[in-house]
């Protein structure tokens, strides 16, 4: 870590004495660089009077771990966003100096919780990923950055996906209702994903679940079966975020592969593409969400 990043850390308490001190500063701190740069850009353009600074938790906040999960949150830099914004809100209740943008995560399953605290935002969906899964932003992807031929349509790739990503959704959902030490996803469940063009594949809960706990599966394909979209919901509170490009990349990887070659090589990497599909935002669709809403507010109102 860097001598400029430490010196920036605070503990909960002393940023709330900040926030108290100093009611004219903006800040904003949410869980990870790549939201950072997501959040800046955005309030750059709708907002570039307004000096905001913004922070990933771990660059900003003094909290262990230890402290995050006596507050009933998981360890983790999620558990870190909403416990700091708790501390600080049980202290000035009323500041509008500092905001907290935290995932929603498993919200919609009861899994994670969204706790209405002053100055803390939650994601419309379950992550920041998920604002761009939309064919709009999939469209621009393929067309700019991966130069996908016109056959290749980003509606029906996200038709075919979709369930896929559903599914892992549950999967994921059952190893976390697990008891601790929680078993993680096989990572070769996504290595090695085959993926037609009509949306099946060789992805299967039972073998998928059996390979992550690394043992008997008694009652858990139950507890798979037992999670299920309501009608009219939106699907992408039933997605894990990071898995979009992960299952992106594997069905790219199964379908058209020529999108991957040359300089575009490196973009077969999942995180580097969900770089890139950042980049496909528009101003116009991020400020009719209610994250961006709600902040814009917050934020604008902060000193007055």
């Amino acid at each position: 870590m860097s001598q400029e990043i430490d010196e920036n850390r605070r503990t909960p308490e002393e940023l709330a004495v900040l926030f108290d001190l100093e009611p004219e500063i903006r800040e904003v701190i949410v869980e990870g660089r790549t939201d950072v740069g997501l959040l800046r850009w955005f309030f750059s353009v709708t907002h570039p009077a307004v000096d905001v600074k913004f922070y990933a938790v771990q660059d900003r906040v003094l909290i262990d771990n230890s402290r995050v999960t006596s507050m009933g949150y998981e360890a983790g830099n999620r558990g870190r966003v909403i416990a700091t914004a708790q501390i600080v809100a049980s202290l000035f209740p009323a500041q509008k100096a500092g905001a907290f943008v935290a995932d929603r995560d498993r919200d919609a399953i009861g899994l994670d919780s969204c706790p209405d605290v002053n100055g803390l935002f939650f994601t419309d969906f379950t992550s920041i990923e998920l604002y761009f899964f939309n064919e709009q932003s999939l469209r621009k992807l393929l067309a700019v950055t991966l130069r996908a031929p016109h056959m290749v349509k980003a509606a029906e790739i996200l038709a075919a996906i979709t369930p896929l990503l559903v599914m892992l959704f549950k999967i994921r959902a059952v190893l976390r209702g697990l008891p601790a030490p929680t078993p993680k996803l096989a990572a070769s469940v996504i290595d090695k994903l085959r993926v037609k063009v009509d949306g099946t594949s060789n992805l299967d809960p039972r073998d998928a679940i059996q390979k992550s706990v690394k043992g008997k599966v008694d009652g858990l394909l139950e507890k798979y079966e037992s999670i299920t979209v309501p009608p009219g919901a939106d699907v992408r509170n039933y997605i894990n975020g990071h898995d979009y490009c992960a299952v992106l990349v594997r069905y790219l990887h199964s379908n058209h592969p020529q999108v991957f070659r040359e300089e575009r090589r490196g973009l077969a990497y999942a995180p580097t593409l969900e770089l890139a599909l950042l980049t496909s935002a528009e101003v116009a669709d991020l400020s009719d969400t209610a994250l961006f809403q709600e902040l814009t507010n917050f934020l604008c109102a902060a000193g007055d």
